[in-house]
């Protein structure tokens, strides 16, 4: 029995290691994007889901004997494909530069495809650990084996903390995708060793003919998993799309099956109801209203609900759990219902919702889940009145949400509104990236510059200086394009921005926005990534070059790091100035882009706006030039900005030190 204890660990913290390993790598290739790990997480989840159903059909169908045969071959075939991966790319599961893509057409699809290359064949075969070696420590003890299922999510929870907390900050990708392709090697000849002991067996495992509550048990795994991808959604959208944040609310997950399938003593409902009642009153009032909560309030908050919400529908699974027998369609169900969830959030709710409304219904559907679950007893009506309740809060934060709003699209790098506020002489069409202004547009004023860009912020001050012919000037970050309104008869703006539909509204669709347009100088678009679209770009000598991707809720790492910030320098003109927007509500940018310029010897200084007009706001600009004679006569609030202890690489970040709590 150790040996499969050992096999069964050893491959849930792979399974669960590699899943922020990936998504770290690929990260930067599709714009830092908050929906690169959700799209991860449905392609893991179908892919659970195949090897559960691979081990269902090797226990039904085929002899002890050919079961080990079967998955020995399997295991040799995903051992060729990282030696494969590992020859072409440098290092195994790490995608190679080869495959990231050229431009921001259908992420989704090339996400899906890349992840199958990478990691496609190897994760198949770690996903069938678990219920296989269950299945075969059962003929070994006679008696139930769930409890190596309390110990394969006690692995994944290993195998999740590992990544943020020791492999990440000490260890670059490549070196990382070695040493878990090492660990693979070694969970296969961890289960070779375990197979040996049920190989000498030559019947079939006999018929399961206990029910199967496969409507219960679809539901019941669908419901966490769409809370669990929804409340990433969040948190990774108020702060940053970060292997920390990701992990928490899987943590969280993982920690439920761990609680309810180890011992039955720990789940009660006497307990897990109540709770779970008044914090799902708790969210539904918050979502309701404007008001947000303190971000540690916040996350702890959201995270205590995931984990009382998943104890409570893992804890009504466990209790219908059949036994060791069945156990195999068991994990089907729970991972095609985790599979169906991952879908829903990851395909389904892009083209349904023009919001991120999938927290309001996840929180819903659990509670008429529940309400089904307990029909019979007293608390089954009691849960249908709760949902009704719910379900009435969320539709009034909703409501509220979509407010003043004229139009709205969402896509893959998240949700973009257009909203008329303002009275009067000061009504103005804004563009909003979730809770973040992105630019507004006075209606009548339409060739002002206002908000972060304001002629009395850092940018205005530096675009108002003289300069000796045309102005090249680029930037990062389209918005509605306000700063082509600094632009000159005979100057160049060219602007990088990664959303479509951003591109869109900015280039006048709707009507809503006229910068570009009547922008006196000569303007373009480069759809993409910037960092992807910059290293394609022959050196574009600009004057001044703005990157302003960073006062979003989600902030692309990639764009911040030394070898970023060394591309940068080299399209820029000599005597030409950095212009960084490090406007942010939860995150302190500044000593971590003031710290990547002095290691590259540029000067640093900031230049602090407050808010003089009604569509000035204030904000934070860094610039950084080779030269400090390039400031001139700028109004500097810090000369010398403080620099952050850690040196931002490709290979190295710790958002989580930025972090505002």
């Amino acid at each position: 029995m150790p040996h499969f204890v050992f096999t069964v660990a050893l491959g849930a913290v792979l399974l669960f290691l590699v899943q922020p390993m990936v998504a770290r790598a690929l990260l930067p290739w599709f714009g830092g994007s908050a929906a690169v790990w959700t799209t991860c997480q449905l392609f893991f989840q179908v892919l659970l889901l195949g090897g559960y159903a691979w081990t269902h059909g090797l226990v039904r169908r085929l002899t002890p004997r050919r079961q080990v045969q079967t998955q020995l071959a399997l295991i040799v075939l995903a051992t060729l494909s990282l030696g494969v991966t590992a020859a072409l790319w440098g290092s195994p599961v790490i995608p190679g530069l080869a495959l990231r893509p050229d431009s921001s057409d259908a992420p989704i699809p090339r996400l899906l495809l890349t992840l199958m290359l990478a990691v496609g064949l190897p994760y198949f075969a770690l996903a069938t650990t678990g219920p296989l070696l269950q299945a075969w420590a059962s003929r070994k003890q006679g008696a139930s084996v769930y409890r190596l299922y309390a110990v394969s999510n006690a692995g994944s929870l290993l195998g999740l903390l590992a990544y943020p907390f020791l492999l990440e900050p000490l260890t670059k990708l490549r070196v990382q995708g070695w040493l878990w392709g090492v660990g693979f090697v070694a969970w296969g000849v961890g289960l070779a060793i375990s197979g040996r002991s049920v190989a000498g067996d030559v019947e079939r495992a006999t018929p399961n003919l206990e029910p199967m509550h496969w409507g219960r048990w679809l539901s019941l795994s669908a419901g966490p998993v769409v809370l669990l991808l929804a409340v990433t959604n969040h948190l990774t959208q108020e702060v940053a799309p970060i292997p920390f944040l990701w992990v928490l609310p899987l943590v969280a997950y993982l920690a439920s099956f761990i609680v309810t399938f180890e011992s039955a003593r720990w789940y009660r409902r006497a307990w897990a109801l109540p709770t779970l009642a008044v914090l799902s009153l708790i969210i539904a009032v918050l979502r309701s209203v404007e008001q947000e909560l303190p971000l540690p309030f916040r996350v702890l908050l959201f995270l205590s609900f995931l984990f009382v919400a998943c104890v409570t529908s893992h804890g009504e699974l466990a209790a219908s759990r059949p036994s060791a027998s069945g156990l195999t369609g068991f994990y089907a169900a729970l991972a095609t219902g985790g599979a169906l969830g991952g879908i829903f959030v990851g395909l389904l709710a892009p083209a349904l919702f023009a919001g991120f409304f999938e927290l309001e219904f996840g929180l819903v559907f659990l509670l008429v889940t529940l309400a089904v679950v307990l029909r019979g007893g007293r608390l089954g009506p009691v849960f249908g009145l709760l949902a009704v309740m719910v379900a009435a809060l969320l539709s009034v934060g909703v409501t509220a949400q979509r407010r003043g709003v004229l139009d709205a699209r969402r896509d893959f790098f998240g949700v973009v509104r257009v909203a008329l506020s303002g009275e009067g002489d000061d009504e103005a069409h804004l563009l909003m990236h979730g809770r973040t202004v992105h630019g507004a547009q006075q209606l009548h004023h339409r060739e002002a510059a206002t908000t972060y860009y304001a002629k009395e912020s850092g940018i205005g001050h530096l675009l108002s200086l003289p300069h000796d012919g045309p102005r090249r000037v680029g930037v990062i970050g389209l918005g509605i394009g306000t700063l082509a309104t600094y632009g000159r008869a005979g100057d160049t703006y060219r602007f990088y921005e990664i959303s479509p539909d951003v591109v869109a509204f900015a280039q006048g669709e709707g009507g809503y926005f006229t910068f570009l347009k009547d922008s006196k100088a000569t303007t373009s678009v480069a759809l993409g990534d910037a960092r992807t679209v910059l290293e394609g770009e022959a050196p574009n000598g600009f004057d001044v070059l703005v990157l302003d991707a960073f006062s979003s809720d989600s902030v692309p790492v990639h764009l911040l790091t030394r070898e970023a910030m060394a591309l940068y320098l080299s399209h820029l003109a000599p005597g030409g100035v950095l212009a960084f927007h490090l406007s942010n509500r939860t995150l302190s940018l500044v000593p971590v882009a003031s710290r990547v310029g002095r290691e590259l010897g540029l000067t640093p200084v900031v230049i602090g706006q407050k808010a003089s007009s009604s569509w000035a706001l204030p904000s934070r600009w860094l610039l950084l030039a080779r030269d400090p004679a390039a400031f001139g006569a700028l109004p500097v609030t810090d000369p010398n900005p403080p620099s952050s202890e850690q040196l931002w690489t490709d290979d190295f970040s710790s958002l989580w030190r930025a972090v505002q709590w």
